[in-house]
């Protein structure tokens, strides 16, 4: 996640061929291979859940030592009969008072079974070596209709991708369930059976038997779009001619997923299930330019330019025989662009625009295992706070131990699972955008000649978009950060699928299935606003010319509920930690500012990348409880080109000039930062030749 090997091989062609009256056919190709490798730490297991026989899905492992209708996730179940427990540790589990609800034999807690985790480190890393590539061929033409104030283009395309990975470190869950279940500690399994109980080398018949062979995974993605459409003008009003763009696409995608031998209760890289389906949309298109005035006393032009999409869309499932009704959606849109003067232009414009559910969010399902916050660690604001009686008691009822109910502190690193799976029934989502803004083009001569700026604001609201659930944030539902379980009652909704095993917060499962996983809905919303500054200059010296560009942003609000009954939170400022997802930091405030200097066949660049501060992520989630947030940071990029020959140059750059390193903070995205948002390389210097024909 921080810095990947990669390879790349690519290539591509572009072909046009007029075949007389003004037709042309052109057609393009191109292919793109790529090989990448990531690597995770030894295998942390399980990291899947683990249910009664006859109840656990196809990616949850069966254990007769749990209590049919629950699940324990994350940790491996162990009977006393296990002959590899310490004396001192078995000397321990006899003093047992209190029993876990989640394993049998609750009656007599001091012979009950207990639950560890650990890592498998005589396995290895776990890896994943990619493979992808990808095909895509165009072929149309183009033409006049009606001599020349039509014209006409027609185009069908088809792409294709192939992704295949290797996975190597995997764990298969349920053979270590059983090897610890048995009398002998699974020596009649493997030489030595799978003693857990300090880190005790497995023999290397154990590490085999338990390690799931080299997985390949293959996923297939097939595009193939035909699309036409006529254009010319339709009529003369005083201000000018009103053009018309009238056509009709046809979209049709198939998607297929093996997940080969991880398929199953596979421990380690997430386990997956096979997925298979297609889905296609007939859509209906026209935009139109209406200029409105022309030369007129407040207006040297005003325009209006509309445009609608209706589409329709259907989905099917082909692994689980499952096909979806017909779904419509319109997309519209209405742009005003004004010139009250020369040097200045005005413009605003409304959007609807719909976005179909993608093929992981139809089909596809798996795990995820986020970083979390436990509300009922003893040293926590919500602990000692106010509300500390009614909070320790709500811990009790969800699973926390009464006797070391005071002194338990979370596992440092700990993560929380949560299993989702793809639903046909999904609605494309719509958005509302909506923008103002004036251009500003410098109507002076001299030094002044080379300006321009814009300012544009700018606000979206997706309604019922589609989100993953944040286990987070039904913790901290439950536990009454926003204030919507004002009782502390263990009956709350957001209480009933949060579980603990031993202590700590195992996972978050759905009350509504019996498999525990979260289908995908449409629910919660989006939105958010901010502001968008660009300023350009350049002039003339007496030797050479100087070019700057300043580009800024303001971000006033990113607000989201991801469920009905979470509340609308302002990520706004935040940065994001592991399991938010890559790319949801959102800092208020960025800016770049770069400067150009050219003189002859020489340019000289340098560019300021600068990043506001920012607050931890899970500071809004859990309001009220401390996280590490992190400073602004300013990064100098400077370069040098030369030009030789015609079409031909070098150049020769220095990024990170200062060598700043990224800020560190907990919780955190990876490797104590935020790879997708902070240079974690440093200082590098690079070079490029371009050589043209």
């Amino acid at each position: 996640i921080l810095t990947l090997p990669l390879e790349r091989k690519s290539a591509m062609g572009k072909f046009k061929f007029e075949v007389g009256g003004g037709v042309e056919i052109f057609a393009n190709a191109g292919y793109t291979e790529y090989d990448s490798v990531t690597a995770l730490a030894p295998t942390p297991f399980p990291t899947v859940g683990t249910r009664a026989p006859g109840q656990a899905s196809a990616i949850q492992a069966t254990s007769a030592l749990v209590v049919p209708g629950r699940t324990v996730t994350n940790n491996l179940v162990v009977p006393l009969t296990n002959p590899f427990i310490p004396n001192d540790f078995r000397a321990l589990l006899a003093q047992r008072t209190i029993g876990d609800a989640n394993l049998v034999g609750i009656a007599n807690p001091a012979t009950q079974p207990f639950m560890i985790r650990t890592r498998t480190l005589t396995t290895g890393l776990r890896q994943s070596a990619y493979n992808n590539e990808v095909v895509q061929a165009t072929l149309g033409a183009r033409g006049p209709l009606f001599g020349d104030s039509w014209k006409w283009e027609a185009y069908a395309s088809q792409g294709k991708t192939e992704i295949t990975e290797v996975q190597t470190g995997n764990i298969d869950t349920q053979r270590v369930v059983d090897a610890v279940a048995a009398l002998d500690g699974g020596a009649s399994l493997c030489a030595g059976g799978l003693n857990f109980f300090g880190r005790n080398p497995l023999s290397p018949e154990c590490a085999a038997y338990i390690t799931v062979a080299p997985t390949e995974l293959k996923t297939e993605f097939e595009q193939r779009v035909v699309q036409a459409f006529v254009t010319g003008e339709v009529g003369q009003v005083p201000a000018g001619p009103i053009s018309l763009v009238v056509g009709a696409e046809g979209r049709w995608f198939d998607y297929d997923f093996n997940p080969g031998n991880s398929s199953g209760p596979i421990s380690g890289l997430n386990a997956q299930s096979p997925a298979k389906g297609n889905n296609n949309f007939k859509d209906l298109f026209t935009e139109a330019l209406i200029p409105l005035l022309s030369d007129a006393p407040a207006a040297k032009s005003l325009e209006l330019s509309l445009g609608y999409r209706y589409s329709e869309s259907k989905f099917e499932d082909e692994i689980a025989d499952l096909k979806s009704d017909s779904q419509s959606s319109n997309a519209y849109k209405a742009e005003l662009s004004w010139v009250p003067i020369d040097s200045l232009r005005v413009r605003t414009s409304y959007q609807r625009a719909v976005r179909a559910p993608n093929f992981d969010e139809l089909f596809d399902g798996g795990g995820s295992a986020p970083q979390y916050f436990d509300p009922c660690s003893s040293n926590t604001v919500k602990r000692t706070g106010a509300d500390a009686v009614l909070m320790r008691a709500l811990c009790v009822a969800t699973g926390l131990n009464d006797a070391t109910a005071n002194t338990y502190v979370q596992t440092p690193g700990n993560q929380i699972s949560i299993t989702t799976t793809g639903n046909i029934d999904l609605e494309p989502e719509s958005a509302d955008t909506i923008t103002l803004g004036v251009v500003f083009t410098s109507p002076w001569e001299g030094a002044l000649a080379g300006l321009q700026a814009s300012l544009d604001y700018y606000t979206i609201d997706i309604s019922d978009p589609i989100i993953d659930p944040s286990a987070n944030l039904y913790v901290a539902a439950c536990y009454n950060y926003f204030g919507t379980n004002p009782t502390y009652s263990a009956d709350d909704p957001f209480c009933a699928g949060v579980t603990r095993g031993g202590a700590d917060i195992q996972g978050v499962f759905s009350p509504d299935n019996d498999d525990g996983t979260y289908p995908g809905i449409n629910g919660g919303s989006i939105k958010t606003d901010g502001i968008d500054l660009q300023v350009n200059y350049s002039v003339g010296l007496p030797v050479g010319e100087l070019g700057v560009n300043f580009l800024y942003n303001y971000l006033l609000s990113y607000k989201q509920s991801d469920r009905p009954g979470l509340p609308a939170i302002d990520y706004a400022g935040t940065i994001s930690y592991f399991g938010a997802g890559l790319g949801s930091s959102f800092p208020e405030q960025r800016a770049n500012l770069s400067a150009s200097y050219g003189i002859g066949p020489f340019a000289f660049g340098a560019r300021l990348r600068w990043i506001g501060e920012m607050d931890n992520r899970a500071a809004v989630q859990f309001p009220g409880e401390r996280f590490t947030g992190v400073p602004s940071i300013t990064y100098v990029d400077v370069s040098a080109t030369w030009k030789f020959m015609d079409k031909s140059s070098f150049r020769i750059g220095l990024n990170n000039a200062t060598d700043k390193q990224p800020p560190r903070y907990a919780p955190n995205v990876q490797s104590g930062t935020d790879p997708s948002t902070y240079d974690v390389i440093g200082r590098r210097i690079y070079g490029q030749i371009t050589v043209g024909f």
